[in-house]
């Protein structure tokens, strides 16, 4: 490609726009140093960048059959095989479809990105064909992630394996539906509001949010880089342990990472349950939102654990509530700088920047930008409003309070090991039917976050597990732990299911 300089007429637009009076020979000069520049970006282009490029063989992927994908969770199907050997040997792992697989169609939910297939893997995709694992396709997700209700999923949305008219929780929909129809045993979802732990919490699968930076968000689409998570979901915590000793640790690519101590996950299943400190949160529960059956179903599943040995107390966090407020202003107004005006890759960093997909994205939505879901649009014009008539002055005070709503979740866990509370509200809601209007779609995407939002502010792990029914529906029951604690949220969770079936206790 072939660098073209401005031309006097294109600035002199673009002077405008900032609000800049410049004479016409100062417009001429700006022409002649935009020439100036022309060898350098030219040379860019003739360089080979380096791309971290798939080390296993595969085929183009082929579409899923109707038949075999009745909650409409796959996207695509690839059973991409990995090393010969390693703790995932023969493994079928599924992937979101905003995560890079090489060769393999990534839409990230999106008409917009429809077809385009990334020339890299994403690292969590490497790690897993590293370990002998097989990358069995692409799960559905949101458009855009951008809902944590599986509604806005493209062509159809994901359905509860446990009541198809009803929402497979959002964005990582697919990933709970394949898990819970038992077409894997394990996935990689990601998680910006709670997308990985209300649809595990929906579904009656597992789902963890690791700290924020432990696995690597390289070759996934992102949202807001200090919301972005990565993380494992599956049929059990066991599947879970296995999944993150193998994704989690630093890559040297991406810029949310900091050091992280290692831990055995998978040793911290036979850690016993005796002792174990739970502070059950109770701003977690009676939320106006709350059901009250979701509620209690928590405190039966906690009472259990209580009976069997652990020492259950409750605790008042009142930076609870407002974690929730945090994560609006931060995602709104961030996700609409990030991915629009950014273009999805951002700049002031060292790390991988994937060119591929950010010029992909920048071309395909400004050119259809209809296209673009419900609550983007809402983002997009309402952090037009803010940033003109606030300046960012609330997404900059939401980043600065986030220290204090973490050093208050962090003064509970100097007490407890864990800290425990419903993982979502209310157990899947019904899916808007053709007739819901602009505001019900976008609420059906946001309204269950109350719990699952702060944690992504925080940083801190927190995994959701299921531990009871209320008419035939999952109730997800969410542990939290200090920063790199992912070894005591792995540990609360394996006591629970150690004392039986879930859907009987």
């Amino acid at each position: 490609m072939t660098f073209i300089a401005p031309s006097a007429e294109e600035l002199g637009l673009l002077a405008k726009t900032f609000g800049l009076t410049l004479a016409d020979d100062d417009i001429a000069a700006i022409v002649e140093l935009s020439k100036g520049l022309k060898p350098a970006y030219d040379r860019i282009d003739e360089l080979v960048e380096d791309h971290p490029l798939p080390r296993y063989s595969r085929g183009p992927g082929r579409a899923p059959e109707t038949p075999l994908n009745p909650h409409n969770a796959w996207a695509w199907m690839s059973d991409i095989a990995g090393a010969d050997s390693g703790p995932l040997l023969g493994c079928r792992v599924g992937i979101k479809d905003n995560i890079s697989v090489a060769g393999q169609p990534m839409s990230n939910g999106s008409r917009l990105l429809k077809d385009f297939r990334p020339e890299a893997d994403a690292t969590v995709v490497s790690r897993i064909l590293d370990a002998g694992g097989i990358i069995a396709g692409k799960t559905v997700c949101e458009d855009l992630c951008f809902s944590g209700g599986s509604h806005s999923s493209i062509p159809f949305p994901v359905t509860n394996p446990y009541d198809p008219t009803r929402s497979a929780g959002g964005s990582s929909s697919g990933n709970a539906a394949a898990i819970a129809a038992g077409d894997v045993t394990m996935c990689v979802g990601g998680d910006q509001g709670g997308s990985v732990r209300t649809p595990a919490s929906w579904c009656g699968v597992v789902g963890l949010k690791p700290t924020h930076g432990l696995v690597p968000y390289t070759g996934a689409f992102p949202i807001e880089p200090s919301l972005d998570h990565l993380g494992p979901m599956g049929r059990s915590t066991q599947d879970v342990a296995r999944l993150l000793a193998i994704i989690a640790g630093p890559d040297g690519l991406d810029y949310r990472q900091a050091g992280a101590p290692a831990q055995d996950y998978v040793a911290a299943l036979e850690s016993p349950l005796a002792g174990l400190r739970i502070g059950v949160v109770q701003e977690g529960f009676g939320r106006p939102e709350s059901l009250a059956e979701t509620d209690q179903s928590v405190r039966r599943a906690l009472a259990s654990l209580s009976d069997a040995g652990a020492m259950v107390k409750e605790i008042s966090i009142p930076w609870h509530i407002d974690g929730y407020y945090l994560c609006a202003a931060i995602v709104t107004e961030g996700a609409s700088e990030f991915m629009f005006k950014a273009n999805a890759m951002g700049y002031g960093f060292k790390g991988y920047y994937s060119t591929g997909l950010t010029e992909a994205w920048a071309k395909r939505w400004r050119a259809s930008p209809d296209d673009l879901p419900d609550i983007a649009k809402f983002s997009m014009l309402f952090n037009g409003y803010a940033h003109g008539a606030y300046h960012g002055r609330h997404y900059g005070r939401a980043q600065n309070l986030r220290r204090a709503l973490k050093a208050a979740y962090d003064r509970a866990l100097t007490e407890f090991d864990v800290l425990a509370m419903p993982t979502t509200p209310f157990t899947a809601t019904k899916l808007p039917g053709p007739e819901a209007g602009f505001a019900q779609r976008v609420t059906a995407g946001l309204d269950m976050e109350g719990n699952t939002a702060p944690f992504d502010v925080s940083g801190h792990p927190a995994i959701s597990l299921p531990c009871g029914l209320v008419k035939g529906l999952p109730v997800g029951l969410m542990f939290i732990g200090p920063h790199f604690g992912e070894s005591a949220v792995l540990r609360a969770a394996a006591s629970f299911e150690r004392l039986g079936d879930w859907k009987t206790l």
